[in-house]
């Protein structure tokens, strides 16, 4: 078992902050880290390695994530209701600690024990569209909705808060925590009944920071031509022209996706017409650069508390971020 630990600050000037690390966590999920700590670069000399681009929440959310690769800890197999976006609310096994800072956890693979997590062959993974899995009621959405703007803010900061994370992984080179990010939202949206619609600061700070190929991009633009311009009794015309005064990309790949929706079915050229048929599950969407496809749905289906811990993660950053900022 390899305990060496390294040095990671996070965090700009008088906020930055260290944070000890077993080597391992890192580079058994990052070729970034990998080569920084295990190469001849200096970093891995100093054993210190310094990113002024990450805040700490979203490097211990990280963290957080890299503890469920090698440790066996379940937050169980439901995704949490949408209520949790709410002040007061608490996530599922929220209380929940480990034994030692998640950063200091020992770097060993648990052996892979009964969980209550693990799904039946005859129930649909958590990312299937098409599937059984818990749905909470629409009208409970909707009636969080009506009751003021506090929930829809809190949405809209989760969203944040995966896409910091989706940035993070793209960045420092974790492509398992990049699908595994787009699993929990799929996931999420699934469950709740509820997509990302357009908005201003989430689809700036998504083109502003990733790549126009990006997978998470693409997810933004197929719930918004599929859910939000297509919401019923809206009108197109209207959200086109808010989309092209946002983002003149983002109008665009939401338009060329709504026109193949709109060929005629008979043809074999274009998307799908129905959601479910042009994304039946998160793995239309990964790079499976980690794992192939078929043990990424192996692991989704047995698994499902990593997504479902991701989901909480966010919920809780979102809810932070909110208090900050009433705060100020």
């Amino acid at each position: 078992m390899d305990l060496d630990t390294v040095t990671v600050r996070v965090g700009e000037a008088e906020s930055a902050v260290n944070i000890t690390v077993y080597r391992n966590l890192l580079s058994d999920v990052s070729p970034y880290f990998r080569g920084a700590f295990e190469g001849s670069f200096v970093e891995a000399a100093d054993r210190f390695i310094s990113l002024t681009d990450v805040t700490e929440q979203t490097f211990r959310m990280f963290l957080q994530w890299v503890h469920t690769q090698v440790h066996q800890h379940s937050s169980g197999a439901t995704i949490p209701s949408p209520v949790i976006l709410l002040p007061g609310s608490t996530a599922k096994n929220a209380g929940n600690t480990t034994t030692a800072p998640v950063e200091l956890q020992p770097p060993h693979h648990t052996q892979s024990v009964p969980d209550a997590g693990f799904l039946p062959d005859d129930i649909s993974a958590l990312d299937e569209m098409g599937g059984h899995q818990k749905r909470w009621d629409i009208k409970e959405i909707e009636g969080l909705q009506l009751k003021g703007s506090e929930w829809i803010n809190g949405y809209r900061l989760s969203l944040l808060s995966f896409l910091r994370l989706y940035v993070f992984a793209d960045k420092y080179n974790v492509p398992q925590l990049r699908d595994d990010v787009l699993t929990a939202l799929t996931a999420q949206s699934i469950s709740w009944w509820w997509w990302p619609g357009v908005d201003r600061e989430l689809m700036e700070s998504a083109y502003a920071t990733l790549p126009p190929s990006s997978k998470f991009i693409r997810f933004l633009v197929l719930s918004t031509a599929y859910c939000w311009l297509s919401e019923p009794g809206s009108c197109s015309a209207t959200r086109v022209r808010a989309m092209k005064e946002m983002n003149e990309v983002l109008a665009f790949d939401v338009m060329v996706v709504q026109n193949e929706r709109l060929k005629e079915t008979e043809s074999s050229e274009g998307m799908p017409f129905w959601l479910e048929d042009a994304m039946p599950n998160s793995c239309t969407l990964q790079e499976h650069l980690a794992r192939d496809a078929a043990k990424c749905r192996k692991r989704i289906r047995e698994q499902p508390y990593i997504f479902i811990g991701l989901i909480e993660m966010c919920a809780q950053d979102a809810l932070s971020m909110a208090k900050e900022s009433d705060e100020e």
